[in-house]
């Protein structure tokens, strides 16, 4: 079994509604592919994790969680990644694949006849799902393909059936989450309110900042407490702000430049409003810049407003 979490608050909803999507497919004739996006932090992997050890056992050991899928393709290349399938799969690791064209035809003849699970961690490019999943007839009948992405675009991939965008937590499994990383307990003592309150306005229901805030403030005093949060005031955390940057750096430089100014300056503007300040800013159309801010969950359109995460909205500030 997989690590999941210390404190899996909130969890088991979502898990139920990736397990639905799973598992209410039109047919059980061909493999299908399922999608869980949203930005950094919010627990996608901790969500595939969960759902890896609900379903593992059906699978007959044909199974396969490959986690940082992006990372691991920068620094070994995708022809890692498709060993790394072989041998979790079927303990493999005599054959040799020689490129990832031979190694895209080697996985779908060893494992068209397996009934596999196959879970791909925080993926950001097209061309990581091709090489290892290009498509339904490279598994076994029943077999379930799970992707974890910050990219809405991947989504979209031929044969994603079903996507799961992630939903932030609700106020109370913050405040417990929060209050189990820094006290140990969701039953805390009062004097420490504020100290609760002011850490959950600046965590904004961000799973990992409340992680990283509430085991900053483990053990400590409530002056001491009062501190940490003053500095994270003046100073964001790197660790969540080194994990929220990952969609900006992948960013080109026009889209770049158009985020930082929704960051600094049009959080909350319309959306016909931003386009227009923008294109007579930059003169020409950032339509597609604002698209591929949207792809990559760095901005929401809600009610026709332009909206982003404050935490990632501090990250841009914090870029200027």
């Amino acid at each position: 079994m997989l690590y999941v979490a210390d404190y899996p608050v909130g969890l088991e909803s979502k898990v139920l509604q990736v397990n639905s999507l799973l598992k209410n497919q039109c047919d059980d004739d061909v493999a299908h592919m399922v999608s869980i996006h949203v930005i950094g932090g919010i627990g996608k992997s901790t969500i595939a994790r969960a759902v890896y050890n609900s379903n593992s056992e059906q699978f007959d050991g044909f199974c396969c969680f490959l986690e940082n899928v992006r990372e691991k393709s920068v620094k070994h290349g995708l022809l890692h990644l498709q060993e790394t399938i072989l041998f979790e799969i079927l303990g493999d690791n005599t054959t040799r694949l020689g490129n990832v064209s031979n190694g895209m035809s080697i996985i779908r003849q060893k494992l068209s006849h397996k009934k596999v699970l196959l879970v791909l961690d925080d993926v950001d490019k097209i061309e990581q799902v091709k090489a290892v999943a290009r498509a339904p007839n490279w598994f076994g009948y029943g077999s379930r393909v799970i992707i974890t992405t910050r990219e809405k675009s991947l989504k979209i991939h031929p044969w994603v059936k079903r996507s799961y965008e992630v939903e932030e937590l609700n106020d109370e499994e913050a405040c417990k989450l929060l209050s189990w990383n820094a006290f140990k307990t969701d039953k805390v003592d009062s004097k420490y309110t504020n100290i609760l309150n002011r850490a959950l306005r600046y965590a904004s229901k961000l799973p990992l900042a409340l992680e990283v805030v509430g085991s900053n403030l483990f053990e400590k005093g409530e002056e001491d407490c009062k501190l940490i949060l003053d500095q994270y005031a003046r100073v964001p955390d790197k660790k969540i702000n080194d994990i929220l940057r990952v969609s900006f750096d992948s960013l080109d430089g026009n889209d770049k430049d158009v985020f930082l100014d929704i960051a600094c300056c049009f959080g909350g503007y319309k959306l016909s409003d931003v386009e227009n300040i923008l294109d007579a800013h930059h003169g020409s159309s950032m339509r597609l810049s604002i698209e591929s801010l949207i792809e990559k969950s760095l901005i929401k359109i809600d009610n026709d407003l332009v909206t982003l995460h404050e935490l990632i909205k501090e990250m841009g500030r914090e870029i200027v």
